[in-house]
């Protein structure tokens, strides 16, 4: 008995003193920018300064986005994920040498958005380097304006079925939840567009596809939502144990989707004007380089076509879902602004035989410009990430970001600023004329991204 409490007493302290030299380690890490003389929020045990994030009370973008305001006069903040430390970009002048001027020190995303590893992990968002440069290389054929008007008339398509779906409720006396209407909606492109497949989730809502698709965004589980959390700012340490971010069962579900068009289209010789089948072109092309005997060490795979189908879906469906969303809220509650948009659609439509055509959709600038406005207060991605890929002095200081160190940039924050936007919860679609987006700073309106990584084609 008295063994067993000297022995007690022993993992205790050991528990006590472990504790203790854990939170030592911690005060330390939090140390890390007032070293460096870069002010910031007050970092909290032992979670630095996403706490909120962690509690499900904040969005991840929300302490960085809060810290603009806090601390506006200085070009940069510092901020930690847990132990990590961040650096926040106030200036956009500085955030053009992140994305621009000096983007060589920049290359990476600094993050994962989808499982890591194969089959689904090695997407254009996600890697960097010499991968990254020969990958968009490869892709940017497939995100031409030629390539986007070959897909338009399956877009189209899709249109005209959420029209008569929206007309059959209306019809019907029932309201439309524009959220739920915009997901479905853009998921059916997603589906059509990039995977070749009917999910049929706007009559369907036990639809596979859909459910699926949803769950890559928004985890049902408690432990998903944690883990993403954790590993959107550990993305190495998750990469070396191979531990996915993505249920595993959504990766299986999309993959085998893949592998089954791919085969099918192969075995009927069946070509379809859509994204999946440009991929398809790519990996046939690499077989015959590999036929050939020359170098296949860039080949593209069949693993590399499912890893860009999704990235298809990542890029194309919430942002378009949450852009609809926010377009048709806006316009509802500017009814002058909604009547000139309509008098421009049907101007166009009639000059083009009342099809609304690529090139309609090309000539419609004021639409064009609410869609701006849009995304301007509302934006798809309130926040950029860079990770630093090697040493580089601040212009104009003696402060070094050092490689490795994840960069954010309050896209949502820049875009509110009324030093930037005067009144900016005012919704002006005038603020994008023409004439007016080309003099604009290239890092106070940034939806897509901006510099080398942005999306492509825009």
């Amino acid at each position: 008995m008295y063994l067993l409490q000297i022995i007690l007493s022993e993992i205790k302290l050991l528990v006590i003193i472990s504790f203790i030299l854990i939170y030592v380690w911690f005060k330390y890490k939090f140390t890390y920018w007032a070293r460096r003389n870069i002010p910031g929020p007050k970092p909290l045990f032992p979670f630095g300064n996403v706490r909120d994030v962690i509690r499900r009370k904040q969005q991840f973008f929300e302490p960085y986005c809060e810290s603009y305001y806090k601390f506006k006069q200085f070009p940069c903040v510092g901020l930690y994920s847990f132990h990590v430390p961040v650096l926040s970009i106030n200036d956009p002048d500085l955030a053009k040498h992140v994305l621009i001027k000096d983007f060589d020190y920049f290359q990476s995303h600094g993050i994962f958005s989808s499982g890591v590893g194969n089959p689904l992990g090695g997407h254009l968002f996600n890697i960097h380097g010499q991968a990254w440069k020969n990958l968009r290389l490869k892709l940017s054929p497939v995100f031409t304006s030629a390539k986007f008007k070959t897909m338009y008339p399956l877009v189209e398509q899709i249109a005209n079925y959420a029209l008569q779906y929206s007309d059959t409720v209306y019809q019907n006396g029932e309201a439309i939840n524009f959220s739920d209407f915009y997901e479905k909606y853009s998921m059916e492109i997603v589906g059509s567009v990039g995977f070749g497949v009917e999910c049929n989730g706007l009559k369907n809502n036990d639809s596979e596809f859909y459910q699926r698709g949803h769950e890559y965004f928004e985890p049902k589980s408690l432990y998903w939502t944690i883990i993403r959390a954790i590993s959107f700012f550990a993305p190495e340490f998750f990469k070396k144990l191979r531990i996915n971010r993505i249920n595993p069962e959504i990766n299986k579900f999309f993959f085998n989707l893949v592998k089954e068009s791919v085969e099918y289209r192969q075995q009927h010789n069946y070509r379809r004007a859509d994204f999946l089948e440009a991929l398809i072109d790519l990996k046939n092309e690499g077989e015959k380089l590999k036929s050939n005997d020359t170098d296949t060490s860039d080949t593209f795979t069949l693993i590399d076509v499912a890893a860009n189908t999704m990235l298809y879906m990542f890029a194309g469906y919430e942002t378009s879902a949450t852009t609809g969303q926010f377009a048709a809220y806006e316009l509802a509650r500017h009814p002058d602004i909604q009547a000139r948009a309509r008098d421009e659609i049907l101007t166009v439509l009639q000059k083009h035989g009342g099809e609304c055509t690529y090139e309609a959709q090309n000539e419609m600038t004021y639409l064009n410009m609410v869609l701006d406005e849009t995304m301007r207060i509302h934006p798809p991605m309130r926040a950029l990430f860079r990770r630093c890929t090697k040493d580089f002095r601040l212009p104009d200081s003696d402060v070094v970001i050092e490689e490795g160190t994840l960069v954010f940039i309050p896209i949502h924050s820049i875009q509110m600023d009324p030093d930037i936007f005067d009144d900016p919860q005012r919704f002006d679609p005038e603020r994008f004329t023409p004439e007016r987006k080309v003099k604009m700073h290239p890092c106070h309106w940034m939806p897509f991204g901006e510099g080398p990584r942005k999306c492509l084609e825009i």
